[in-house]
């Protein structure tokens, strides 16, 4: 996945590829993601306060 948001500590782009890994159990509603920051404090801050609008793009391989 392709993510294309904004960091959501000081609002810098935050576009990256990224793996999709789970269906995520608490993610409730349509058309939202959960993104792992990490596991120190900074990381904790970050998820803590991400409710960023954005986009995602699935990338697939071309047919063959």
């Amino acid at each position: 996945m392709w993510i294309d948001t904004t960091d959501p500590l000081d609002g810098a782009p935050l576009q990256r590829l990224m793996l999709a890994q789970d269906l995520g159990g608490a993610i409730r509603g349509p058309i939202r993601a959960d993104i792992f920051f990490g596991w120190d404090e900074d990381a904790e801050n970050r998820a803590g306060r991400m409710r960023q609008q954005g986009s995602a793009y699935l990338l697939l391989p071309k047919p063959g």
